[in-house]
């Protein structure tokens, strides 16, 4: 009675398992007819996998009670069923590596043979009746003479098509390559654990039907290979696989050592049933666990992926490594160079190119490359605002690979994205976005492996383009800033260089006025001829230096004299100084020389000496002075380096002492109108001269500013 109601169970046990496997393969064939409909393969490997899926329906009946006559209709249904998707299963094959027409003889004889084999199915000639087979209600009884030739039949396409895979594969490269081998593991495995099953039942060998157990998980694995435009590295599904299998180990081998010695210390102490019950509620509970342990299979793939692939696991380590320090670089030029060398490099392209938007034209042009050909114009690399890879980067938002192309457009779309990607050479494009704006665009060329970009491959790509997309944007806001404080300060100053200006000229309009009758007095054309020269030299200077702190220039630096710099942004402030009656004292020492770009420390200087005017009333005092002071070099031993410093102080209301060290913070200000950049701005330009500035100040008695750079003689 126990081994009957084993006996029971196990058969429906196996019948829902491969009406399991059935509906799985339903749902592969319509993942892969949609995913694929705009290629051949799509609607052949869905015929096929809609075949597949009424075979196993089919082959669930030998697993149920049934009259003869019944039992013996389904069993001819499911022969028909696997013959005929054979030569479909072929043809998907050769439609998989786009050689359809080169295998066309072959495909056709795929199918007349399979057709010559269902006309003698339909004449009775392969099926002699039925027969009772283990862990069955009833199993198929084929003609012997007839069965070779159809087992041929059957291993000789199935194995032909792995073949021509395997081939192509060879052949292929990036996608293509991967998706091949996926697909031929996933069925090779498929086709082995099921005829495993039906070939030894014909020559009387029992073997339990445990391949349906491992059908659902690699229809799984082709579904995601036929569905999937991105797959996954397959390193990584090597770690995460071992992973899993060691999980799954390690908890069966020590779950059935337990039911084991339960077993040696009391025999009787579970039936078969009851044992074989233990042993799936095992396996279920390790499957359970494999899959429910995140925070740790996480870090054991790492470790397995360092160890077994270190090379490919090297390069996203470097490259995160090259993200971080990108926030770091000051300009937004070294940014982009940085991260299209770095990835370039890394990842062993064959070029890189980081293309940015124009802000006048909207127009996407080269900022950043690597990998180019000397002779190779950049202007050429370019991409209309309207082009057809401009339009699915805004749109969609996603990276543009090459290889998904078929997949995912097709018609005109596809030939102007493919033309485009041909023109810039590349492979693959991310997108740079900011503000909902697509900026710029990250264009990278083939590996030179020639391996397709993985899954984890494009993740960190596009990590990496938005973290370079912050740094433009934020690298651009700060220009702009700058460009907007050195207006104010500009036009904080205007309105006294136009009274400085205004006076010298009255002067000689004056003169002027006067020399038509005094032009035969020697002495007053010498005074006339003194005067106009002298303010001539005083509006020029002050123009020229009104025009040097304003040009937007790059950085050159020269040698310079701390007097020199001093004074010319004293001229600048000074009409202020006037109007409010300042005092300033200057103690400045001869022969301090620097070497700095004229310009930024104008720029410093100034909105200092406007800081403190903008901190004193009528009457206040402005100090400003420079001198030398040694301090140790740790970095070279005991050697002692020279700095200037030069000290811009005021006898104001001071700073608070809870806000002295914010002062130099971004957009931190005080000032009802004021940006909260100027000092900030201050504090990045000195130390990119490789030198400090620093603030104290005392409540009701004034602040001080010392800016310390490295000294240089002036004579050299």
């Amino acid at each position: 009675m126990t081994l009957f109601y084993y006996y029971i169970v196990m058969t429906l046990f196996y019948y829902y398992i491969v009406l399991l496997c059935a509906g799985t393969a339903l749902a592969v064939a319509v993942a892969s007819f949609w995913r694929n409909r705009h290629q051949a393969v799509g609607p052949l490997f869905g015929i096929a996998m809609f075949v597949v899926s009424v075979w196993l329906l089919g082959f669930a009946q030998y697993f149920r009670q049934m009259g003869e006559m019944r039992a013996l209709t389904w069993a001819k249904f499911t022969l028909g069923a696997g013959m005929l998707a054979t030569p479909f299963l072929f043809h998907s094959m050769c439609a998989l590596v786009g050689r359809m027409r080169h295998y066309g003889i072959w495909i056709t004889a795929s199918y007349v043979l399979t057709l010559a084999l269902l006309v003698l199915l339909c004449q009775g000639r392969l099926i002699d009746g039925l027969r009772n087979a283990p862990n069955m209600e009833h199993y198929v009884r084929y003609n012997r003479l007839l069965y070779p030739v159809l087992s041929a039949h059957i291993m000789f396409w199935q194995f032909g098509g792995v073949a021509i895979l395997m081939l192509n594969a060879k052949r292929a490269v990036g996608y293509k390559r991967v998706q091949l081998v996926y697909f031929i593991v996933a069925w090779v495995v498929i086709f082995l654990t099921t005829n495993l099953i039906i070939i030894p039942l014909e020559y009387g060998i029992d073997i339990l039907p445990f391949g349906f157990f491992l059908l659902p998980p690699n229809l799984a694995l082709l579904a995601y290979v036929m569905a999937k435009a991105r797959l996954a590295d397959p390193d990584v599904a090597v770690a995460r696989v071992l992973v899993y299998a060691f999980t799954l180990l390690t908890v069966v081998a020590i779950s059935l050592l337990f039911v084991g010695g339960v077993g040696l210390v009391a025999p009787g102490f579970m039936n078969p049933g009851q044992l074989l019950f233990t042993i799936v509620l095992v396996v279920v509970i390790s499957l359970l666990l494999a899959t429910a342990l995140p925070r740790w299979l996480p870090q054991a793939e790492r470790v397995i992926q360092e160890h077994l692939f270190a090379a490919r696991h090297g390069y996203q380590d470097a490259l995160m490594g090259v993200m971080r320090s990108l926030s770091r670089l000051p300009e937004m030029e070294q940014v982009l160079s940085t991260l299209a060398a770095s990835v370039h490099s890394q990842m062993q392209l064959t070029r890189a190119l980081i293309l940015l938007q124009d802000p006048m034209s909207g127009n996407y042009r080269v900022e950043a490359q690597s990998g180019l050909d000397a002779e190779e114009p950049t202007e050429a690399l370019a991409l209309d605002k309207d082009s057809a890879i401009v339009r699915w980067l805004r749109d969609s938002r996603e990276v543009l690979v090459r290889d998904e192309l078929p997949r995912r457009v097709s018609g005109p779309v596809m030939h102007r994205l493919t033309r485009e990607l041909n023109h810039l050479k590349v492979s693959v494009c991310v997108p740079m976005a900011a503000d909902e704006r697509l900026i710029g665009v990250f264009c990278l060329g083939q590996k030179i492996s020639r391996s397709m970009f993985y899954v984890a491959d494009l993740h960190l790509l596009e990590t990496l383009a938005a973290e370079a997309s912050l740094a433009v944007r934020y690298r651009r806001m700060q220009e702009e800033v700058v460009r907007k404080n050195k207006l104010m300060e500009l036009g904080t100053v205007a309105a006294g260089i136009a009274h400085e200006i205004r006076n010298p000229l009255a002067s000689i309009k004056t003169f002027a006025q006067l020399l038509p009758s005094k032009a035969s007095d020697p002495e007053f054309r010498n005074e006339f001829s003194k005067l106009v020269m002298k303010d001539i030299d005083r509006i020029s200077k002050v123009v020229e230096s009104m025009l040097a702190f304003a040009r937007p220039a790059g950085v050159k630096v020269a040698d310079y004299s701390a007097a020199e710099l001093i004074d010319e942004a004293v001229l600048l402030v000074e009409p202020r100084f006037k109007s409010k009656e300042i005092h300033l004292k200057k103690d400045v020492g001869n022969h301090l020389g620097l070497k700095v770009d004229k310009q930024q420390m104008l720029q410093v200087l100034v909105n200092l000496l406007n800081n403190a005017v903008d901190a004193l009333g009528p009457g206040g005092t402005i100090r400003i002075s420079a001198r030398v002071r040694a301090v140790n070099n740790f970095g070279v031993g005991s050697q002692r380096q020279e700095f200037v410093v030069i000290e811009v102080a005021d006898n104001g209301v001071g700073i608070p002492t809870a806000l002295r060290q914010r002062v130099f913070e971004p957009f931190f200000t005080t000032k009802k109108h004021g940006t909260g950049l100027g000092l900030s701005i201050c504090q990045k330009i000195v130390h990119d001269h490789g030198g400090d500035i620093t603030v104290s100040s005392v409540e009701e008695k004034g602040t001080t500013f010392q800016i310390h750079l490295p000294s240089r003689s002036v004579n050299g």
